[in-house]
C-alpha cells in the first residue's frame, strides 16, 4: 500500500490564529482562490509523494537517528507572498524567515532520505506555509491590492522542538493531514 506522505514542522497556536483572522479578512474578497484551513497549517520540509508502507520504517528510523542530532530551535514567520508572483499567483504563502537550523536540517534530511530510497528535490528548500491555491485570476484583483498591504506582516516566533511524519489524504472537501509519528530534537534519555 502506498502512503502520501511529508515532513513537516508545526506552528504554534497563537500563529496559527493570526494567520486564521488575516485569512478571515480576505475571504470576503472572494477571489477564486481555495484557503487552506487553520488546522492544516504547517511548514513542509520535505514532501516525499506517495511512499511504499514497507519504506516508512527506514524513514521513521532516519528521522530518528537525524534529529537526536539538533537542538530545538526557532523560527520566525514574516511576510505574505506568492508563487510565482503576487501579480499572477499559483500559491500564496506565508514565509520564513532564513534560520540557519532550519536549512541545515533540511538539508540533512534531503541527504539521508536519498539514502534509503527517497528522490532529492530538485529544486533548493524554500521554507513557507501554503495558504491558498489560486484556482484562476477571477475576482484576484481586490485581494493582490490586500496582499500587497501585507508583505511586511509578521506572524512572530516559535519554538521547534519536533519533526513530524505526516500522512496527506485527499479527499473532495481537500486534504487531510494525519500525523503517524514525531520526531523530538536532541538527544534521546
Amino acid at each position: 500500500m502506498m502512503l502520501r506522505s511529508f515532513i513537516a514542522i508545526d506552528i504554534s497556536e497563537t500563529q496559527r490564529a493570526a494567520i486564521g483572522q488575516m485569512v478571515d479578512t480576505l475571504r470576503p474578497l472572494r477571489a477564486d482562490v481555495k484557503w487552506v484551513r487553520p488546522e492544516n497549517l504547517h511548514l513542509t520540509i520535505k514532501f516525499l509523494g506517495d511512499v511504499d508502507e514497507g519504506l516508512i520504517e527506514k524513514i521513521e528510523l532516519t528521522l530518528k537517528d537525524l534529529t537526536t542530532g539538533y537542538a530545538p530551535f526557532q523560527i520566525e514567520l514574516r511576510t505574505v507572498g506568492a508563487f510565482s508572483s503576487l501579480k499572477r499567483p499559483d500559491i500564496l504563502w506565508i514565509g520564513v524567515t532564513k534560520s540557519p537550523g532550519l536549512e541545515t536540517i533540511a538539508a540533512d534530511i534531503e541527504e539521508k532520505l536519498s539514502l534509503v530510497g527517497i528522490k532529492k528535490e530538485g529544486r533548493p528548500f524554500s521554507p513557507h506555509l501554503t495558504i491558498a491555491r489560486v484556482k484562476s485570476l477571477k475576482g484576484y484583483e481586490h485581494l493582490h491590492e490586500k496582499l500587497t498591504s501585507l508583505t511586511a506582516k509578521d506572524f512572530g516566533e516559535c519554538g521547534v522542538a519536533d519533526l513530524l511524519l505526516m500522512k496527506s489524504d485527499l479527499t473532495p472537501g481537500g486534504a487531510r493531514y494525519t500525523r503517524l509519528k514525531s520526531f523530538p530534537f536532541g538527544p534521546i534519555g
